[in-house]
């Protein structure tokens, strides 16, 4: 009983965070899985894309309500991210199946590094008050290129469908907080249920512990979801850039 109520917290602080920023989940679940409830990194990952697919589908229904989508962001970068995803799964199973080489380790310091420089980029937008930075209008196929390969990088590791694609958007267009962080979660569903179906055709999910994390993540998602209408711009902002930052540092 103390498990299960220990996981169902779990999926409720994860929830939250998620709902709140748009990311972090993964960077948070799969290292959880592995360290305290003995997962292998394959089982993490794919539990992991599966239970951010309910929990994201849960976010996604909340910032439909809010209107906090740009739905034209979100299909330009599902149609690069879905099939990149996708060709990530495949590509773990073979590492798995032919060599012992870790590519995750390479790909999470990559992205540590890229998290570090993103957050730096924000906190001088930040200091400067400067939102003129929108290039929508030249990214028609750099969204779908950037999408597929962010979305490589989620198939391969789980982490990134909130992170990597939350720092794409803040360098590529001009969405307030609260849109930046609805469309993140409405993509990242797309993604993460793209992927997490592959992985479960492969046999690596724990649907019983999905389950209970379902249980403690969808209210605090929710949650988290409402609050980024009622915290300030200035804050919210500030949150991401923290946790990008954090989370760099914790890839490195």
């Amino acid at each position: 009983m103390t498990l299960i109520i220990g996981i169902i917290a779990t999926g409720f602080v994860v929830g939250l965070l998620v709902g709140l920023t748009g990311m972090g989940g993964a960077l948070l679940m799969t290292p959880l899985l592995i360290v305290l409830y003995g997962f292998s990194p394959t089982m993490a990952i794919g539990t992991d894309l599966v239970y951010a697919c309910a929990t994201k589908a849960a976010g996604s229904i909340q910032h439909y309500r809010q209107k906090t989508v740009d739905w034209e962001i979100v299909k330009k970068l599902a149609q690069g991210s879905v099939p990149g995803g996708i060709l990530g799964v495949f590509l773990i199973r073979l590492f798995d199946l032919a060599t012992s080489f870790s590519i995750e380790m390479v790909l999470g310091t990559v992205l540590g590094y890229t998290f570090i420089l993103v957050s730096l980029v924000m906190v001088i937008q930040l200091v400067q008050h400067n939102k003129e930075r929108s290039i929508r209008n030249n990214m028609k196929i750099s969204l779908r290129i950037t999408g597929f390969l962010g979305g490589l990088l989620v198939g391969l590791t789980s982490v990134g469908s909130g992170s990597v694609f939350i720092a794409i958007l803040i360098l590529t267009t001009a969405l307030s907080a609260a849109k930046l962080v609805g469309t993140d979660v409405v993509h990242a569903f797309i993604l993460t249920l793209s992927a997490g179906a592959v992985h479960a055709s492969f046999g690596h999910v724990d649907w019983t512990f999905v389950i209970w994390l379902l249980i403690g993540s969808i209210p605090g998602i929710l949650l988290g979801g409402k609050l980024t209408l009622r915290i300030p711009e200035f804050i919210l902002r500030l949150a991401i850039v923290l946790i990008l930052f954090l989370t760099g540092i914790k890839l490195i």
